[in-house]
Order: C-alpha cells, then sequence, then structure tokens
C-alpha cells in the first residue's frame, strides 16, 4: 500500500493541475475563479459570495435560491409536466401595463423586438390575471 502524504495547509501560488478527483471534506474559499472543465458535483451546500457563471446547464435536485436575479441567456424551464387543477377556469385576459414599477417582482424574458419584459400575476381586480410590463 502507497502512503498518501498529508499536509494541515497546503499553498499554491501558480496554477494547481489535479488529473483524477478533488475530494474537499471541510470549506473550500475560492476567492477569484474556480474553473471546472468537466463536472462538478456538490454533495452539500454551495454559497457563492460573488459571481458565478455556467457556461452549459445547471442541474440541481432541490430549489435554487438567489437573494438578486438569476439570469439565462436562453430559457428558464420546467421538466414537470403541468397538471390543471380541479374544477373549471374563467376566461381572464393578460393585463399590459405601458409603464411600470422599475423593481417590479417577476420573470423576466426578452420580447422579439429585443426589449426586456417582467411577466407577473396581478390580483387588483380580485381575480388573479397574467400581467406584462416593460422592464
Amino acid at each position: 500500500m502507497i502512503a498518501v502524504p498529508t499536509f494541515d495547509n497546503v499553498l499554491v501560488t501558480g496554477n494547481q493541475l489535479i488529473q483524477q478527483d478533488l475530494h474537499v471534506n471541510g470549506n473550500e474559499t475560492v476567492q477569484v475563479n474556480l474553473n471546472v472543465n468537466g463536472s462538478q458535483t456538490i454533495q452539500g451546500d454551495l454559497q457563492i459570495n460573488g459571481n458565478q457563471s455556467i457556461v452549459n446547464s445547471l442541474a440541481t435536485g432541490a430549489d435554487v435560491d438567489a437573494g438578486g436575479s438569476l439570469w439565462s441567456n436562453y430559457r428558464v424551464g420546467v421538466s414537470n409536466q403541468p397538471v390543471l387543477p380541479a374544477g373549471g377556469f374563467s376566461l381572464q385576459q393578460i393585463r399590459f401595463f405601458a409603464t411600470g414599477a422599475a423593481s417590479q417582482a417577476g420573470l423576466m424574458l426578452k420580447g422579439t423586438d429585443g426589449l426586456d419584459y417582467v411577466l407577473f400575476i396581478d390580483v387588483s381586480s380580485g381575480t388573479p390575471s397574467l400581467a406584462i410590463q416593460p422592464a
């Protein structure tokens, strides 16, 4: 059996190349950039205090909570098939607000005109309606 060296601290001031697995049993702090060319599996929590860019896809088995904005260059999608709730439905129109609040919460999508729009639920009439406004 080969003895594996154990270190309390390792300081790398240049590049570090790991050709197999890197296991971190405690905390990992990255102060500048972390580039992963293959897959990264996180079984616990991942806390990002700065920015993280995902070039291809992010798969999660649970929720993604963002304290600010969550951006996608293409789509934010749902993989589960929606089901109709019990009972009937009522016809509602989509409400368009030509101007709106700059901080309006909702789902932001890009229109065919290249502008950003915010989709949200308006219940001001007492009945929930889908509403849209320029972002």
